[in-house]
């Protein structure tokens, strides 16, 4: 599973290196959603991260995952914010290279 240098990390996850650091092994992560580039990149999806204890869901793919949020109502935030600033500075959409660009992320936010 491949995770972006900078991340997005909710500021309601109170322990945030101890979460990545536990999704990383893939060991139980309750409560926390994952936001990682769709099959279309210019389209992030949101799963909860319990979800990824499943082989077909970890299996190693070139898809990032780009933030971790506290809940799905912070998750959906985290998606229009990053949309919103890929929107922003190319003028429309462009999420892959938005992530890949040295303005993306090490945002830790509260909503």
């Amino acid at each position: 599973m491949k995770i972006a240098k900078n991340l997005y990390v909710s500021n309601k996850i109170k322990h945030k290196t101890i979460v990545v650091a536990k999704f990383r092994v893939n060991r139980f992560v309750p409560g926390i959603f994952v936001i990682r580039l769709a099959y279309d990149p210019d389209n992030l999806e949101i799963i909860r991260a319990d979800l990824f204890k499943q082989p077909g869901l970890r299996k190693p793919d070139d898809r990032p995952v780009v933030a971790f949020a506290a809940n799905y109502k912070d998750a959906v935030d985290i998606v229009i914010d990053i949309t919103q600033k890929a929107y922003d500075k190319y003028g429309y959409p462009a999420i892959k290279e938005y992530i890949s660009s040295d303005d993306y992320g090490s945002d830790t936010r509260s909503s």
